[in-house]
């Protein structure tokens, strides 16, 4: 999704593969998403033709009044420097906001940024938490598999009772309702 697990950033003349990457996110952001889809998709439409300012410039206004799968998008645009200065801080901004209201992919990718230390402390039991929830709310396929091997090799890294800690945490956790940027 967003790169090897322990090595985000590729070789150099690889960038395809993250581009690519970036691609299907986006892409199952778009059409996880029917009440916003066209807006959403007009993003990724141009992300694909290399406009991402105007990818950005799409997902910002949505994003900004809370709908997850645009803020996942912008987090992904500012994780990978495209259409914003690439910032992890920021990413995280976004994909908190996403994950809080419970969108899946968010959880993933907020994770990997705790698990990683980018653009936050590195913390496993935060790190285990997204992850974790990440794994109880996406569909099979690649990105559940992948945030399984991700929490899998996390959890190594915490004490049993770290572990009971944040599974608790987990089970007692629930969703925000969405709330748009100027009420914040």
């Amino acid at each position: 999704m967003i790169g090897h697990w322990v090595r985000v950033t590729p070789k150099r003349g690889t960038g395809r593969g993250l581009r690519k990457a970036f691609l299907a996110v986006c892409c199952v952001v778009a059409v996880s998403a029917p009440a916003t889809a066209a807006s959403v998709e007009s993003g990724v439409a141009a992300y694909e033709r290399g406009d991402y300012f105007r990818a950005v410039q799409q997902w910002r206004p949505l994003a900004e009044r809370g709908d997850p799968k645009a803020q996942t998008a912008l987090g992904l645009a500012y994780y990978h420097g495209q259409g914003v200065p690439q910032d992890y801080g920021e990413a995280v901004v976004w994909y908190r906001r996403a994950s809080e209201q419970g969108y899946a992919y968010a959880q993933g990718l907020l994770g990997y940024l705790y698990f990683q230390g980018q653009g936050v402390h590195q913390d496993y039991m935060d790190a285990y938490f997204w992850l974790n929830l990440a794994v109880a709310g996406l569909p099979p396929g690649r990105e559940r598999e992948l945030a399984i091997t991700r929490r899998g090799y996390v959890q190594t890294q915490l004490s049993p009772n770290e572990l009971h800690t944040v599974q608790e945490r987990a089970a007692q956790w629930r969703p925000a309702p969405a709330v748009p940027e100027d009420v914040q």
